[in-house]
């Protein structure tokens, strides 16, 4: 009768243990999928400002080059400046742009 209780016991810990690896590996899937993402993005904008002829970049040209949402595109922006390749010029809204530096 022990030994069942035990088989029963094992059997729901490892069950249990098996759900919270398959369900963590998922996540870091996820994750690493995420920041290639943003790493190719990011590689794609930097060739975008290197070939391009005019010194002016705005949120809807990155929107229309990678296909993404302002807010991302927002992020990449400021991702760029943060980096020194670009300076916004204007506080906020649709008559922001930024510069190459």
């Amino acid at each position: 009768m022990n030994s069942i209780v035990y088989l029963l016991i094992g059997t729901l810990v490892g069950g249990v243990i098996g759900y919270l690896l398959g369900k963590r590996s998922k996540t870091e899937t996820f994750i690493n999928d995420a920041e290639k993402l943003k790493s190719e993005n990011m590689s794609k904008l930097k060739d975008y400002l290197a070939n391009q002829t005019n010194d002016e970049i705005n949120n809807s040209d990155i929107r229309k080059l990678l296909n993404v949402s302002d807010t991302t595109a927002c992020r990449y922006l400021n991702d760029l400046e943060t980096e020194g390749l670009i300076k916004q010029i204007g506080s906020d809204g649709p008559k922001v742009y930024y510069k190459k530096v």
